[in-house]
């Protein structure tokens, strides 16, 4: 996601409405100015409350400040409301806020100033938190958003140029969570974490030196359904566990469980090989991200020795997996991140001491509506093929 625009605006709104009316461009008289201003300093921000004048044709209150690289943010709020926040601080030093009442012909008043003096900003709360490890075929990064504040957190290392760039962005406003940079080359490598707000303010990068774990994409050609003694979930023609191997993941190919079927629901498949997994990935049927029948709730299984009976004896846990939506937003409305999150695939960790295993089972406990179908488009899986 990129965060954009050096003046911030805030829409006039309140639990009333507004009452615009009409300009009168005869007026020319300025309101009385807002005043007995206190101010609650937050994380990046400050909330100002004051009493406001008693002008008939008021219209609106325009609070600002203005930046050290001198860009003047600015939020406007309805004559209803006695307060207004103003965002984006990229530090906790004191800065003059100046608020304004205007009145329907646009009349501005004298300004109001204030003293406030943000608390650490959100960007930086996050970064103080920030924890890389180690991972198969790079790195993970585990962060803690305690206010659940909109950021980028940035992994960077150098490229095949030797340029220090960044190599994976995770737009998130999640309390907590982990993501990674993947498909690095298992050698000693220098990593930078930073995280950026929505008005571009930037952390320090903190460096860490880590190794990647090897790991390779395992060969999907290799890769079948195996249905043991008629207990998978059962599927529509043409929508068979196989054409999640087949490297399209758009919806031209997919599978799709049909009835009779209910929750939980699985299906099992040979890898080809016995391999130390470390990664699965599924995609998302197209059109549908984060809705309908996409799994949700999932747990992953593994086996050497699978009982013929279909029953899960011989079978390991090896992940229990639930999908988040990165913006938050209800079904159907889908921002950026979530959109960029999609294209990438739905990664679940395997955990580095789980056990080599030949067989999967993908069983789902939920799907995004709460009903009875399992629909996606595409899986890979990770790992060392030769442990």
């Amino acid at each position: 996601m990129l965060f954009a625009g050096l003046l911030i605006v805030g829409t006039i709104g309140s639990c009333r409405k507004t009452e615009v009316g009409t300009m009168d461009k005869s007026d020319k008289q300025a309101p009385e100015p807002v005043s007995h201003a206190e101010v609650e300093n937050l994380n990046g921000a400050a909330k100002i409350t004051y009493s406001l004048p008693k002008d008939k044709d008021l219209l609106y209150i325009r609070a600002e400040y203005t930046t050290k690289q001198g860009v003047v943010r600015a939020t406007k709020v309805s004559r209803y409301l006695d307060s207004v926040v103003l965002e984006g601080f990229a530090d906790t030093d004191v800065y003059e806020a100046r608020l304004y009442a205007v009145d329907k012909s646009e009349n501005v008043s004298a300004p109001l100033v204030v003293k406030v003096q943000p608390k650490t900003p959100p960007f930086d709360l996050v970064k103080e938190k920030l924890v890389a490890s180690e991972a198969f075929g790079g790195i993970d990064v585990t962060y803690k958003n305690d206010i659940g504040s909109d950021v980028a957190i940035v992994i960077l290392t150098n490229d095949k140029l030797g340029n220090f760039v960044p190599v994976k962005t995770l737009s998130t406003k999640a309390k907590t969570g982990r993501f990674g940079a993947r498909e690095l080359p298992s050698v000693e490598t220098r990593f930078g974490l930073m995280v950026r707000d929505r008005w571009g303010n930037l952390s320090d990068t903190t460096y860490v030196t880590l190794t990647p774990i090897f790991e390779a994409r395992l060969d999907r050609t290799k890769m079948k359904g195996l249905n043991i003694n008629g207990t998978d979930a059962k599927n529509y023609p043409g929508n068979e566990v196989e054409y999640l191997f087949d490297g399209d993941v758009s919806n031209t190919t997919a599978y799709h469980t049909t009835d009779p079927v209910k929750m939980p629901q699985w299906f099992t498949f040979d890898i080809g090989k016995t391999a130390k997994l470390s990664r699965l990935v599924w995609f998302m049927r197209q059109g549908w991200y984060y809705d309908l029948h996409n799994p949700r709730k999932v747990e992953i299984w593994g086996s050497n020795d699978p009982s013929p009976d279909g029953s899960f004896t011989n079978w390991v846990l090896l992940a229990e997996h639930e999908q988040i939506k990165p913006s938050g937003l209800p079904q159907k409305q889908n921002s950026n991140a979530d959109i960029e999150a999609a294209l990438e695939g739905e990664t679940i960790n395997i955990p580095i001491e789980a056990p080599a295993v030949r067989y999967i089972r993908f069983k789902t406990l939920q799907n995004w509506t709460n009903g009875v179908y399992v629909n996606f488009t595409e899986l890979t899986l990770w790992g060392n093929p030769n442990p």
